[in-house]
């Protein structure tokens, strides 16, 4: 087939995944947010899940984990596409760059998913529950042989014969910086 995805196949097929993990991790905070805002209490408990706050905290560091594991796919997506536009997709660096995303996303979309069932409590085990369905899902996605953990030592592999990939910090007023830091930065771009 003609066009830009389907000549690199496999420097995409980790994003695929990705994006999978993405969604039931999506699916699974928003049924957690569903359960808590029903005003359920999960027996001896002093207040409903809403209320607690160890239930905001957990809530707050879920989301804000997924929230980290998005915005990764999206800059590891479009520093892909902009490859497979410009026809240089296909290599080797770029494979293990999306495999290295693939992975870390499946493994922070399973801890929310983990955590999302915790915080459910005991409803989350119940066949009615959807959580464990997507806790299932979950777990066997991020055991496919594309985004399973074991894939790091490749990029292990690489980091003595290949450079790091470079990494540009744009700030508001368009100045950039490579491989630093910058507390005002707006916009990184993966090269």
């Amino acid at each position: 087939m003609p066009g830009p995805l389907y000549e690199a196949v496999r420097q995409f097929l980790p994003l695929l995944h990705a994006a999978f993990d993405i969604g039931v991790a999506e699916g699974a905070l928003d049924d957690l947010i569903e359960l808590a805002g029903s005003g359920h209490q999960q027996q001896r408990t002093a207040r409903p899940m809403r209320d607690s706050e160890a239930f905001q905290f957990e809530l707050g560091r879920v989301s804000a984990e997924l929230r980290a594991a998005r915005a990764f796919f999206q800059v590891q997506v479009e520093s892909h596409w902009r490859h497979a536009l410009a026809g240089t997709l296909k290599d080797d660096t770029l494979l293990i760059e999306g495999t290295q995303a693939g992975i870390w996303i499946a493994s922070a979309c399973v801890r929310v998913v983990d955590a999302c069932f915790a915080l459910a409590g005991g409803i989350a085990v119940y066949d009615s529950s959807p959580l464990q369905r997507r806790l299932r899902d979950l777990h066997v996605a991020a055991q496919h042989a594309t985004v399973h953990q074991r894939q790091y030592a490749a990029a292990g592999q690489a980091v003595f014969t290949q450079a790091r990939p470079q990494v540009e910090y744009r700030h508001a007023n368009g100045a950039s910086r490579r491989d630093g830091c910058s507390h005002a930065q707006i916009s990184v771009e993966q090269r």
